[in-house]
């Protein structure tokens, strides 16, 4: 994976690291509580404040992934994919996170979706969407790790259209495979 597309920070990079937590931690319902939740691996925070999180499964990016798969080879899948910005995992269920722009899950097609299990969280009326997030600097399993953690300086999303995009090439290509005899 080129360095230019992950940012994983490291502790010499402690200014961005704490740029990046002060960020996440706005999306937190109490600062004090989501540290002290960090301290122990995730905190609970509001998606639709900072961010909206679509939940990719991972067979939904590679039908080969699972659970078990490493997240270098994840990394290097979204990477290939070019879904750049802020993405955490969930090895356990197994999900992907990307952090797309607040109030997208207003237009996200919903119902195209669901059946590969692929859901948008925000914070549109009337639902509020709680969210498991890793500590900045959990970049392995076990639990819940960024493969690309949020850069503090930029802030930037994952692009909410190209993860669309990219979730409609998948879902082409997975029935074009299952089409085959």
């Amino acid at each position: 994976m080129t360095g230019a597309m992950v940012h994983v920070l490291y502790g010499t990079d402690r200014g961005r690291r704490e740029s990046a937590e002060r960020w996440l931690l706005r999306a937190a319902p109490d600062e004090g509580t989501a540290r002290g939740e960090w301290s122990q691996g995730v905190a609970v925070l509001v998606a639709g404040q900072m961010w909206d999180a679509v939940r990719v499964p991972y067979a939904v990016l590679d039908p080969a992934f699972d659970g078990g798969t490493e997240p270098a080879v994840l990394r290097a899948c979204v990477e290939r994919l070019r879904l750049i910005g802020p993405v955490f995992c969930d090895p356990y269920r197994p999900y992907a996170y990307f952090l797309v722009q607040p109030g997208a899950d207003r237009h996200w097609p919903r119902a195209e979706f669901a059946p590969a299990g692929v859901e948008c969280f925000g914070g549109t009326a009337p639902y509020v969407h709680h969210i498991g997030v890793p500590r900045i600097d959990r970049t392995t399993r076990p639990g819940l790790f960024w493969l690309v953690p949020p850069d503090g300086v930029a802030f930037r999303h994952v692009d909410a259209a190209h993860l669309l995009t990219v979730l409609r090439e998948r879902k082409q290509q997975a029935a074009a495979v299952g089409d085959r005899p």
